[in-house]
């Protein structure tokens, strides 16, 4: 079995980037500037969810965790660009470094958000379900020791990064499909609940009491859509190099080849974007986070 230290040593070495120098620079220089617009809009959110008060505070919590680990996210782009520079100039044990710190922090990082977007499609379960009970068995307490625990199963996974491929592979795969099983359930769950909720405040639509209910199930259904659209973008970013580290391991066992190597990269690229657009689908989808960050932007000018 291969250690990570004998996969540092293969990719940082000068048969591997025969032929690929123009590759390397164009990745390096799109991780950079990608590391940079990640910083920058996710400390624009984090900005904007400590001004806004409007949203419910466990929710708030979980958000900014997911806004956490993609601004970490950002300065493992950066540190990427930095690998790609090690590289061209055959700075070989620096890349050695690069390589093992990227791996370390973005395999935290991505544990993280994927522990936190399945977070999310619970909490919005349970608001559905609970109703009144939400804010009493939802406390900020509980969230807050939810949040604590996907930073130290990041960390765990980390570790076991460090010894074994083989078992970083197989808590992968194991963690990967226990999150999209659960979320998938969650939102299929909440989809059949809100369909007949909708069918009952319509067939009663002309009580004051169920005009309220319209209300509110329309405001649900806003937060419910903006948390499967950060799991769809998450998917549509992660699946290609999941599905290539996991059909593929044994290339990354044995000796891989150039060619396997960029598109390995390309792959953990699209990947880390998912951290450059989630801001995005913030300000789209969620209008108090929207509002916030105009307003600092504003002050910003100012």
């Amino acid at each position: 079995m291969r250690t990570p230290d004998v996969v540092g040593n293969t990719y940082c070495s000068e048969n591997l980037i025969l032929g690929a120098k123009n590759q390397v620079i164009y990745i390096s220089v799109i991780y950079i500037f990608l590391g940079i617009t990640t910083i920058v809009g996710n400390t624009l959110i984090l900005i904007a969810l400590h001004k806004n008060t409007s949203l419910h505070q466990p929710s708030k919590v979980l958000l900014r965790n997911l806004v956490a680990s993609d601004l970490c996210i950002g300065f493992v782009q950066l540190l990427y660009g930095a690998l790609g520079i090690s590289i061209l100039q055959e700075w070989w044990q620096i890349c050695h470094h690069l390589f093992h710190v990227n791996n370390i922090a973005a395999s935290i990082s991505i544990t993280v958000s994927l522990w936190t977007i399945t977070a999310i499609s619970v909490d919005r379960l349970l608001a559905l379900l609970l109703k009144l009970r939400y804010r009493q068995v939802v406390t900020i307490r509980k969230v807050y020791a939810v949040a604590m625990a996907s930073w130290v199963i990041g960390i765990s996974n980390a570790t076991l990064w460090c010894f074994s491929l083989l078992a970083w592979k197989v808590l992968l795969g194991t963690k990967v499909a226990v999150c999209l099983i659960t979320s998938a359930y969650c939102y299929i769950k909440t989809f059949l609940r809100l369909r007949h909720q909708h069918t009952q405040v319509v067939n009663n639509l002309r009580q004051p009491e169920n005009q309220a209910s319209r209300i509110d199930e329309i405001r649900y259904r806003k937060t419910v859509s903006s948390s499967l659209w950060l799991l769809l973008a998450l998917l549509f970013c992660y699946s290609p190099f999941l599905l290539l580290v996991s059909f593929a391991f044994r290339e990354i066992e044995s000796n891989p080849s150039s060619v396997f190597i960029t598109a390995l990269t390309t792959t953990a690229l699209l990947m880390y974007f998912n951290s450059t657009l989630n801001p995005i689908l913030y300000c789209w989808r969620i209008k108090e986070v929207r509002r916030a960050v105009k307003d600092t932007l504003s002050c910003a000018r100012e």
